[in-house]
């Protein structure tokens, strides 16, 4: 904790605090209903038995609903509008998101990708609106715990799955349409990949980079329940979920999880550091539950940073093919944006990896279409520099302002904006090494997490 600490409004905020209890019956309950329905149905997997020019998923009805009774509750009164502070970067991004399509209309047209670009384009508001719909309707710290303690236990039963996929190599979310028969499949079930000896887990996500990601995210948030547990019994409870989402992130056998763990640790440092220099033993437990849970994943890992020919080789020697790799990628992603340099080439225009669709996004000297597993590059191209600067600004600008407010106060509230700086600087992190974006469970839950973390911090302000 920052010498500088204080504690500002500390009679309304411990008010706040010791009131424990938010019903499920309110907007924090009604958050916390779509978010395990984010965690539980896997997204682009299956959908309602409805007759529409959409694919009416589960969680997208959810939200519907949810930004109709807001827009009712703006209307009469009762809720108002709040950004986090974050309103400019949201604002370019929706603006930038719509100009990136209307700036290439002919060319998305000759492509035959005008509906492609108007999915990734609905997909993209959605987050904004998610964001935005927990921001305003989120008033109290009990209510922000509530749809934390949503999340984690969430993440935990994902990560229970994760871990059995890992032991049995059976994935219970493809069968999901054999126990609730108003679920229609919309893919065929493929085979899960390897890495090493080790089966790459992905539960309800679609894909196991995702997975990892999104129970990644969800580890400070269950030790900052631990920390607020009313007994020991609770604080192992919510401990134990916190082991369960480690292990089944690390069953993805995915680098980018190791990735955020390390900024996860720098970010934890800053904020919380004599809480972490008190628990890092915990770590030798938390390997130790790896190796049990699902033996050689941690041989397969450390062999995954250690290809033939080095890390580096293996991401730059199929340059000039499709999905050559990350740091390949650069040079064709930049000249690919010299093209379009302001509104990009359109948003969701690129060519998704094990996906036959067409891509308007390639490497001009070569033609060959370009995967990104590189979030800032994707933003870059699709929706140009501007768009690359308002999702900087969203994501970093929102851990900085995060990380400030947690470094410079003490209390409950400013120990779950310093669980959610983490997790967000974690994520921002992790978007070097795959398209974030085109994810939607990992991303929503991002941006849940992210505007709890700002709702709480206004609370502190």
């Amino acid at each position: 904790m920052s010498s500088t600490a204080v504690d500002v409004g500390r009679p309304e905020l411990e008010r706040q605090a010791a009131v424990r209890a938010e019903s499920w019956f309110s907007w924090a309950g009604a958050i916390g209903l779509l978010v395990l329905v984010v965690w539980a149905v896997p997204i682009k997997s299956y959908r309602l038995p409805v007759a529409l020019p959409f694919s009416l998923e589960l969680y997208r009805l959810v939200l519907i609903v949810l930004v109709g009774a807001w827009l009712v509750a703006i209307v009469t009164g009762s809720r108002g509008v709040s950004a986090g502070g974050l309103a400019k970067p949201i604002g370019l991004l929706a603006a930038v998101s719509v100009l990136s399509i209307v700036a290439n209309t002919h060319a998305l047209s000759s492509a035959g990708l005008q509906s492609q670009a108007v999915k990734s384009l609905t997909y993209f508001l959605s987050f904004l609106l998610a964001y935005m719909l927990v921001c305003s309707t989120i008033q109290t710290l009990p209510a922000a715990e509530l749809v934390v303690r949503a999340l984690v236990l969430g993440a935990a039963a994902i990560a229970v799955a994760a871990i059995y996929e890992a032991r049995t190599n059976y994935d219970v979310f493809d069968h999901l349409h054999k126990w609730l028969s108003f679920f229609e499949p919309t893919r065929a079930i493929k085979e899960s990949a390897k890495r090493g000896t080790r089966l790459r887990v992905r539960a309800s996500a679609q894909h196991p980079i995702a997975l990892g990601a999104a129970l990644t995210m969800a580890l400070p948030l269950a030790a900052y329940l631990a920390t607020r547990a009313r007994n020991q019994l609770g604080a192992f409870f919510w401990g134990g979920a916190g082991v369960l989402c480690v292990v089944g992130a690390l069953t993805t056998v995915s680098r980018t999880v190791v990735l955020m763990a390390v900024a996860m640790t720098i970010t934890a440092l800053l904020v919380r550091k004599h809480a972490v220099t008190r628990f890092w033993p915990l770590a030798i437990v938390l390997l130790a539950a790896v190796h049990l849970a699902a033996p050689h994943t941690l041989g397969s890992l450390y062999h995954s940073f250690l290809p033939k020919g080095g890390l580096v080789h293996s991401q730059t020697a199929r340059g000039g093919n499709v999905g050559s790799g990350r740091v390949a990628d650069i040079r064709p992603g930049l000249r690919s944006w010299k093209e379009a340099p302001i509104f990009g080439h359109g948003l969701g225009t690129g060519k998704v990896a094990r996906s036959s669709d067409p891509g308007a996004i390639v490497d001009p000297k070569t033609g060959a279409p370009i995967i990104f597993d590189d979030q800032y590059l994707n933003s870059l191209v699709s929706i140009g520099f501007l768009g690359l600067v308002g999702v900087l600004w969203f994501v970093w600008g929102g851990v900085r302002r995060l990380v400030t407010t947690a470094r410079h106060r003490v209390g409950p509230p400013s120990d779950l904006v310093a669980a959610c700086a983490v997790a967000c600087a974690g994520f921002g992190a992790g978007m070097l090494t795959f398209d974030a974006f085109a994810f939607v469970q990992c991303t929503l839950v991002f941006f849940v997490i992210a505007a709890i973390g700002l709702r709480t911090r206004a609370l502190v302000e």
